[in-house]
């Protein structure tokens, strides 16, 4: 009988401790798959914050880059591109809450662009305003670190081109077809002011001269007006701002058809 016990007693100690070891091990494996897991959410929440800051410093990047455009474009020192780029690195480098952040940028310097910056409006039948960097973003935080590099344009775009035809004496119709381009897309005109030469002297067309605008939405734009000029060609200027206040300019030679 005590021989039993014993036996039952041994039996019963060796299955608490299978019982025990496999508890040990069921806790184990879910505290492991529980950290696990956790570690996921941790990381995706991580990554999830540092992509959007990414998206964020970008979208930043090409806003300074535009507003500094329209400031040169419109007679603003061609200097002003890296001041507010600089701006915008100082203020990317006191926010810490991802880790510290540093963004570099070069403004593009070649045969066309000056200090980042590109305005081209004496080609015939083309205007240019144009603004390039080349950008380095070095993010060190706890989760991880990122290197991202990366380049912006900012590129308003207008060509023109037209004839005229004669009606009485010294009075020509003109017809001008221009569009509007942003990096080669159509592109959208705010505001657009056209002036032609006579005698020497650029004048602007007014709704006297029976000035029309037939915006097509699409970036194309048909214009038309009356002029008394004696010239047998007419040239043609046209002053346009973008929908992002950034001013192109082009001009054109019209002949008789």
């Amino acid at each position: 009988m005590k021989k039993r016990q014993r036996k039952f007693r041994a039996n019963s100690s060796g299955q608490l401790l299978i019982v025990a070891a496999l508890a040990i091990a069921i806790l184990i494996s879910s505290t492991a798959i529980y950290v696990y897991e956790l570690s996921k959410e941790t990381n995706s929440e991580d990554y999830s914050a540092i992509s959007n800051f990414v998206l964020a410093l970008k979208q930043s990047t090409r806003n300074a880059m535009i507003s500094s455009l329209a400031n040169v474009s419109n007679g603003g020192k061609k200097n002003v591109l890296a001041a507010n780029l600089n701006r915008l690195s100082q203020v990317f480098r006191s926010i810490n809450n991802l880790g510290i952040c540093q963004l570099a940028f070069t403004p593009l310097s070649d045969s066309n662009y000056d200090s980042g910056t590109w305005l081209s409006w004496n080609i015939s039948d083309m205007g240019v305003s144009s603004a390039y960097a080349n950008f380095t973003l070095e993010l060190y935080g706890m989760a991880m670190n990122v290197t991202l590099n990366y380049a912006v344009n900012v590129t308003t775009a207008i060509t023109l081109n037209g004839y005229f035809t004669k009606l009485s004496g010294n009075e020509k119709l003109v017809n001008l077809t221009c569009n509007v381009y942003n990096k080669g897309e159509p592109g959208l005109a705010k505001n657009m002011t056209f002036f032609y030469e006579r005698l020497g002297s650029w004048l602007p067309v007014d709704l006297s001269d029976n000035l029309s605008i037939m915006d097509y939405g699409n970036g194309t734009c048909r214009v038309s007006f009356t002029i008394s000029t004696p010239s047998n060609a007419v040239q043609v200027s046209a002053h346009i701002y973008d929908v992002r206040d950034i001013f192109v300019q082009a001009n054109t030679t019209c002949y008789e058809i």
